[in-house]
């Protein structure tokens, strides 16, 4: 992928937008429509993933000239794929996910991204990285292990609060994004 990114450096401003973007519509849906939140959040977030797979797969065809295997190639397959996924298992297998489970699986998804990220701030300490670097992982490994540890903790009342806690996390991630292409803008400028 850093082909891509590095050819053209307004795609990670545009995957950081959507992917901001798709936060925030989880979040509203999750608040505003309380009963059928499992149904209208699972078509957005499948609707989604395709979407950020297919340009993925898209960009990948129209930037890279040799046309082999690439990390954008298999990232784009595998989004789509679970963007399929989690629409086939919806609405013609009706397979129904506890919403208990999901709050389980989203819970620990954000406490392992939290632990991920404060292993990468210790090992930026240990490398004498700089010290902005350190306290933006460390910021997001505290509420990453919190999210996921309250979570856990309070699942049976956590149903909506799950994919408020999923479209955080996507929003975070997504300014985490753009944060990253800003300074490897700035970087490559000195």
């Amino acid at each position: 992928m850093n082909s891509i990114f590095q050819k053209h450096k307004w795609l990670r401003y545009v995957i950081g937008s959507f992917v901001v973007a798709l936060g925030v519509l989880i979040i509203i849906l999750a608040c505003l429509s309380t009963g059928q939140v499992p149904s209208i959040v699972n078509v957005v977030l499948s609707v989604g993933l395709m979407l950020l797979g297919l340009f993925l797969l898209v960009t990948m065809f129209l930037s890279e000239t040799h046309k082999t295997f690439t990390t954008s190639m298999i990232v784009g397959t595998l989004l789509i794929s679970a963007g399929i996924f989690i629409l086939v298992a919806r609405f013609y297998v009706r397979f129904s996910i506890d919403p208990r489970l999901l709050v389980y699986f989203i819970s620990i998804l954000t406490l392992s991204f939290g632990t991920v990220a404060l292993a990468k701030g210790v090992s930026l300490i240990i490398f004498k990285e700089r010290a902005y670097w350190i306290i933006v992982m460390f910021l997001i490994a505290v509420a990453g292990i919190t999210l996921g540890i309250l979570g856990l903790c309070f699942v049976g009342r956590l149903v909506t609060a799950a994919y408020i806690i999923l479209g955080i996390a996507l929003m975070i991630t997504g300014i985490l994004l753009i944060v990253f292409a800003i300074l490897a803008d700035k970087k490559q400028s000195e």
